[in-house]
């Protein structure tokens, strides 16, 4: 049943993502387009869903498993990037660094949080909401010195607390934890807002993919690498990795739905910053997304049926 819900979330996305793309092909959807949309969705959309997320039953069943996700979640980037050395060490520094991006960094936020809520209910989605602090503190860290960026600790403690998504758990937290009621009618609002983070997503991948020729994004060897490992090895390595654990099946279920996803979609942002292959991690993103299309329903049916 949980495999049939994943599938048709997923050809929910695809399509959103065809129309995106059709938007870009006729000029409806330009460069300029998106990139005020990826605006919209860092600083709004993405933050109202994650803020939205702690309108749940405080209960200690809750925290216990809050411990679990992020001591977990920590342990799987910890391990993603020593993997990174080992399968990407041989590459040139322009790609072995995107690569190794690409190894660590999933879509868990924009793709993975409205995929979280549609799976796992409401519950799926706060969870979800922790992994992306661990994931949005590793990514403003590790994530932007190892683009050759080396930074001051004071900026990037900066840089990791200033971000949009991490504020709204600060808030959601104190929401949680002191059980402040929130009034139907804002609450709503904040919900109707954070629930157009998939599909706005989605446009903006359609519309930017647009822009590439498409038999350039898939004649490339390395991308298909570089899905195989974010989308399969990653997930079910973390699988197997949380059964030997013990990690309890709700928090194992949302860390490993969190990987199975495609490729973050700020490597191409960090590419283009740091002057490495940014068409190269353009072409990363793309193709793992649509993968994805494939990959997602049969892992994340899979593991939810351990739920």
């Amino acid at each position: 049943m949980k495999f049939d819900i994943v599938l048709n979330q997923v050809l929910i996305l695809f399509i959103i993502l065809g129309i995106g793309y059709a938007g870009g092909r006729f000029r409806i959807l330009d460069s300029n387009g998106t990139k005020k949309l990826s605006e919209v969705l860092l600083y709004i959309c993405s933050p109202m869903l994650v803020l939205s997320s702690f309108f749940i039953e405080y209960s200690r069943e809750h925290l216990i498993n809050i411990i679990w996700i992020i001591a977990f979640s920590v342990v799987t980037f910890i391990i993603a990037i020593y993997l990174s050395k080992l399968i990407y060490g041989r590459f040139n520094e322009k790609t072995a660094v995107v690569l190794r991006y690409t190894a660590i960094f999933s879509n868990c936020g924009y793709m993975g949080l409205p995929l979280m809520k549609a799976v796992f209910g409401d519950e799926g989605a706060f969870y979800g909401a922790f992994y992306v602090v661990i994931f949005q503190v590793f990514l403003w860290s590790y994530g932007y010195i190892m683009f050759g960026s080396r930074d001051t600790k004071i900026n990037t403690i900066k840089r990791v607390l200033s971000s949009p998504s991490i504020i709204a758990v600060f808030a959601g937290t104190i929401v949680f934890l002191f059980r402040i009621p929130i009034p139907a009618t804002i609450e709503r609002a904040i919900e109707a807002v954070g629930d157009m983070t998939m599909p706005l997503s989605m446009l903006i991948v359609g519309g930017v993919i647009s822009t590439a020729s498409l038999p350039s994004l898939f004649n490339d060897w390395r991308v298909y690498l570089s899905s195989f490992v974010r989308l399969i090895f990653m997930p079910i390595l973390a699988f197997f990795i949380s059964r030997l654990a013990g990690v309890p099946p709700l928090p194992a279920s949302i860390t490993v739905t969190s990987l199975a996803m495609p490729v973050a979609a700020n490597t191409t942002i960090f590419s283009e910053m740091f002057d490495k292959d940014s068409v190269f991690a353009s072409k990363c993103v793309a193709v793992s997304s649509l993968l994805s299309i494939i990959t997602a329903p049969v892992i994340i049916g899979w593991v939810a049926s351990y739920v």
